[in-house]
């Protein structure tokens, strides 16, 4: 067995040869394209053949696509190519951002420190090919000579790129749209107000989808480093996405958001689509969420009466009267959220939860009432009609465990 696979081994290596010689034949003529694919297939079957080649080609008098040919196969190469090195760093100044970009991927795979590719890089971040500038930058954050308006810029450009169907590998596409939104969504919780005002200036200029890119990175900027206010001005945008992702951005907020409630309001009723309605019934009652401990709830404050007087009531109507029925449950599930004490709101639902034709609505609805046990505006009565007669069992249920519970 061992003799045969030795006989095989030794009719190999002709064979390998002469696959070199004739890959070596087609580099040195024919089209660009030709040459260019015949230096990949070469690096394939000799790694040192190829990569001597790709020295050649790295030249600066050498067609600058068999340039960025060479300079990508020594990077697909990566430790194999090592003799190239010095080659690579002779072009990490290249005129050709293809070239310095593949260069600076191929040093890198090498194992070279990034200290010394970031004066590539910090150049590379700035090129009018905004995949080459968004992953230099990528690779660069933070950096104290990369403004984080550069930053910014290089991931709105790759935003850009995937909106226009670039790159064409559906993978590197995918990819891309995946890292533009993971460095702005960084950016956004790193980089203090110094990184919010930074995004709401690149708002201003930004494409329709670097526009949802930037209000989707809102949502990760710390409270206590954000403004409401700006943030709520997105809601006057005419994309559904950028509104929704705003809604959102606000939730942390909570009273500090009291100058952009009735704003958000708009966006519960109709004509907004029902997603933005059960997008801002779930962002309003995160901002009007009440406190954890039941004490705490009781306690009257100037923001909790706005609570109870403004958002109780809008979420009390969309729950009792939005014909969707995915936006009155989630107007309902935030009503539980704010765990009314004073305010019309319970009372308006009560005359209503019998009316609803949904179990999971009145279910939710009831729960309201559960978070709220202790207010005086409580529908005891339309509880125990429920809890009599609601033909589900575990609406019910949950009546008569509300009610169960003003006994104690």
């Amino acid at each position: 067995m061992k003799r045969l696979a030795l006989v095989l081994l030794l009719f190999s290596l002709p064979l390998q040869a002469a696959d070199t010689s004739r890959l070596m034949r087609q580099i040195e003529r024919g089209s660009t394209a030709d040459r260019t694919a015949a230096l990949r297939d070469l690096a394939k079957e000799d790694a040192p053949a190829a990569t001597a080649k790709a020295v050649e080609w790295l030249e600066p008098n050498v067609d600058p696509a068999l340039r960025r040919a060479a300079a990508r196969t020594l990077w697909d190469l990566g430790d194999k190519a090592k003799s190239a090195e010095p080659a690579l760093r002779a072009r990490l100044d290249d005129r050709d951002d293809d070239v310095a970009y593949a260069a600076v991927g191929a040093l890198s795979t090498m194992g070279v420190p990034k200290a010394e590719l970031r004066s590539a890089r910090l150049r590379l971040a700035r090129s009018n090919d905004g995949f080459i500038a968004f992953y230099a930058a990528r690779a660069l954050f933070p950096d104290p000579e990369l403004p984080l308006d550069a930053v910014i810029d290089a991931a709105l450009a790759g935003v850009n790129l995937v909106a226009a169907g670039r790159p064409s590998d559906m993978k590197s596409r995918d990819t891309l749209r995946t890292n533009t939104r993971v460095l702005l969504e960084d950016l956004a919780k790193r980089s203090g107000r110094e990184g919010f005002d930074a995004l709401i200036r690149a708002y201003a200029k930004a494409s329709p989808p670097g526009k949802e890119a930037i209000s989707s990175a809102l949502n990760h900027v710390p409270p206590q480093h954000g403004d409401p206010v700006q943030i709520g001005a997105l809601l006057d945008s005419p994309q559904p996405w950028v509104r929704r992702n705003t809604l959102s951005a606000l939730v942390d907020y909570h009273d500090k958001a009291a100058p952009v409630v009735d704003r958000m309001i708009v966006e519960l009723y109709p004509p907004q689509e029902p997603d933005i309605r059960k997008a801002a019934a779930k962002a309003l009652g995160g901002v009007g969420e009440a406190p954890a401990l039941a004490d705490e709830q009781a306690k009257r404050s100037a923001w909790r009466s706005d609570v109870e007087k403004r958002i109780g009531p809008a979420l009390a109507r969309a729950a009792t009267t939005d014909p969707d029925r995915d936006v009155r449950k989630e107007a309902a599930d935030a009503l539980q959220q704010l765990s009314l004490w004073a305010g019309p709101a319970l009372g308006s639902i009560g005359d209503r939860i019998v009316q609803e034709p949904d179990p999971g609505v009145r279910h939710a609805l009831v729960r309201a009432c559960w978070t709220a046990r202790e207010s005086p505006q409580l529908p005891r009565a339309v509880l125990a009609s429920l809890a009599a007669n609601d033909p589900v069992d575990y609406v019910r249920n949950e009546a008569a465990v509300t009610l169960k519970a003003l006994s104690r």
